[in-house]
């Protein structure tokens, strides 16, 4: 009899839970609560493509509570109806619950993540939803604790590396500088957070890089225009990810959590020590060439150290900038291109090309600077930088025939490629402009031009080394 009972007792039990939607066996429940469940799906899918949240709400929330693993748009539904209701809702105790609400969604599908895997083409991570969450957090908690939101972000990094999305990867380096603010104890954690966070961005950018080439690729191939919008989207979000990348520098920076010789005397203390560990010697030279302290001798000693174990870029490039600073420049720059060759990344190679344009635009090598900052432009498109480079050189050397007053248009051309420049990578707009407003001021009168036999709008071709044909402005 007791055998019976506890058999009986088994079966409502596996039967309640499978009428919950808790497994996947039974996902959608049994019986009754399977049509219920399915009727539920309908009405909130329906409403919720006709942007109807609030009557999409009920039936919703019935799928949510009672059938957490029935399907995976439960969840993405679920943040489009309580984000639009949290906006429309204008009493204030009811949209705390309602942004309550909301993290709960996120949690869910964080708790259920196994078992959502198992019903969804799209992989699905746990970062990947911590780091909405977060940035949701955020943007309905304004006086959010600063660690409570840290730790969100620093787990959603930690677990996602160079697949985080840009904007979170931002944050999280925001969220550092600030907890640097409230408590100075956290110095070494946001240098390492700024290590890793500027790794990251540069990863999410090839990645970027990659996804817009093989749609260009297929395109070229296919011709669906899909593959051209989606390359479209890609350089929307390079756009977006530069942005980030700079934002990321700035948050350091401006932290003052370490200046260049805060951390030229940190790490000259250790380098003797750990001159043999590559690792170490490896974050010395990231750390400092993404803060430009390429002058200090923590950064030029650990690159020293680096290339005699294992020849690599930061290291090639490090030691270049060493034999630049003792004079022997012809050695320094056959480091650089060694650098240039072993960089792996599209995005750093492309960086790399523009510093050592740079570097012979100061020495006054305007020709070569170009070569180099073409090099760059031709690894990566949306890159801003290079164009404002070419057109310092231009700006620099603007000679190119016996006639002043022709000479003076060739700052068209350099106007043409600062306006390239923001066009192609907005995180240089505020340098560019400054260019631009700089750089009008040397245009030749109209009625010079006039003398001349041209007008506004028409053609001229700059010659000499420039070489670029523009129009007269």
């Amino acid at each position: 009899m007791k055998k019976l009972f506890f058999a009986i007792l088994v079966l409502v039990v596996a039967s309640a839970s499978a009428q919950n939607g808790i497994t996947n066996e039974f996902r959608f429940g049994q019986g009754e609560d399977s049509i219920r469940c399915l009727e539920a799906i309908s009405i909130a899918n329906i409403n919720v493509k006709n942007k109807d949240y609030k009557t999409a709400y009920d039936s919703w929330k019935t799928v949510f509570t009672e059938f957490p693993v029935a399907r995976v748009d439960t969840y993405t539904n679920g943040v489009k109806i309580l984000t639009e209701l949290i906006k429309t809702e204008s009493d204030p105790v009811k949209k705390e619950e309602l942004t309550k609400e909301l993290m709960l969604v996120y949690d869910n599908q964080i708790k259920y993540i196994d078992k959502l895997q198992e019903i969804t083409k799209t992989p699905l991570s746990a970062g990947q939803i911590l780091g909405r969450k977060a940035l949701a957090y955020i943007q309905y908690y304004k006086n959010a604790p600063v660690d409570t939101v840290y730790n969100m972000l620093a787990k959603s990094v930690e677990i996602e590396k160079g697949k985080s999305e840009y904007t979170v990867t931002e944050r999280f380096m925001k969220y550092s500088a600030m907890m640097y603010k409230k408590d100075k104890s956290h110095s070494e954690q946001i240098i390492e957070d700024y290590l890793n966070a500027s790794v990251y961005i540069v990863e999410v950018l090839d990645k970027y890089h990659d996804n817009i080439e093989a749609c260009n690729a297929r395109y070229k191939e296919e011709g669906n225009p899909k593959d051209s919008i989606n390359a479209e989207k890609y350089g929307k979000m390079i756009d977006a990810s530069r942005i980030s990348k700079s934002n990321i520098d700035a948050y350091f920076i401006n932290s003052g959590a370490a200046t260049c010789d805060d951390l030229n005397n940190i790490y000259m203390a250790t380098l003797e020590q750990n001159k043999d560990n590559l690792e170490y010697l490896n974050k010395v030279i990231s750390v400092m060439s993404m803060l430009k302290c390429t002058e200090n001798d923590a950064y030029l000693t650990a690159s020293e150290y680096a290339l005699a174990i294992e020849p690599t870029s930061k290291a090639a490039m490090g030691c270049g900038y060493r034999y630049f600073k003792r004079g022997d420049t012809e050695k320094a720059l056959e480091l650089f291109d060694q650098a240039i060759e072993l960089e792996a990344s599209v995005t750093t190679k492309a960086e790399l090309c523009n510093k050592v344009g740079n570097i012979y635009y100061s020495l006054e090598n305007y020709a070569k600077a170009r070569t180099y900052a073409l090099k760059a432009l031709a690894l990566n498109s949306k890159f801003g930088a290079p164009h404002i480079l070419i057109a310092q050189c231009y700006a620099t050397k603007p000679q190119w025939c016996d006639d002043e007053t022709l000479n003076s248009c060739t700052y068209f051309v350099c106007i043409d490629r600062l306006e390239r420049a923001k066009a192609v990578d907005p995180s240089v707009k505020k340098e560019a402009d400054k260019y631009i407003a700089m750089y009008k001021k040397y245009y030749p009168k109209p009625e010079e031009m006039f003398m001349r036999n041209y007008k506004s709008g028409q053609s001229i071709t700059i010659g000499g080394w420039i070489n670029e044909t523009t129009t007269v402005k």
